[in-house]
């Protein structure tokens, strides 16, 4: 798992491809929980597709992420996989950014204005 500190309070998690990405995922929720109070930049950069199983984690990760009034951003995802996301209704539970500093933009303005 390389979860990385971006900056104070925004981890980075960077995926890998599947099969390995539902593992990944289950330690992820694990170690984030561990860090409460944290914005999470999921970078999909090396994911092909996404698969029912994982995006169960997501969605667990992000409920979690949001009862603490964190935010979970969503980046780098190829069009096969927002298309699956879009395709089950979940593209709308999900903030999407092309990249890791479009994500960090976003959290940056939403701080500001916070």
């Amino acid at each position: 798992m390389d979860i990385r500190q971006l900056e104070p309070s925004v981890l980075l998690l960077p995926l890998p491809g599947e099969p390995q990405l539902r593992p990944e995922l289950a330690v992820a929720r694990e170690t984030v929980n561990r860090m409460e109070g944290m914005h999470v930049v999921v970078d999909f950069a090396r994911v092909e597709i996404i698969t029912s199983p994982s995006i169960g984690y997501l969605l667990l990760l992000k409920e979690m992420v949001s009862q603490w009034g964190g935010r979970l951003i969503l980046c780098n995802l190829r069009l096969v996989t927002k298309c699956i996301l879009r395709t089950v209704g979940l593209d709308m539970c999900f903030e999407f950014a092309a990249d890791r500093s479009t994500a960090l933009k976003a959290l940056h303005e939403f701080l500001g204005a916070t």
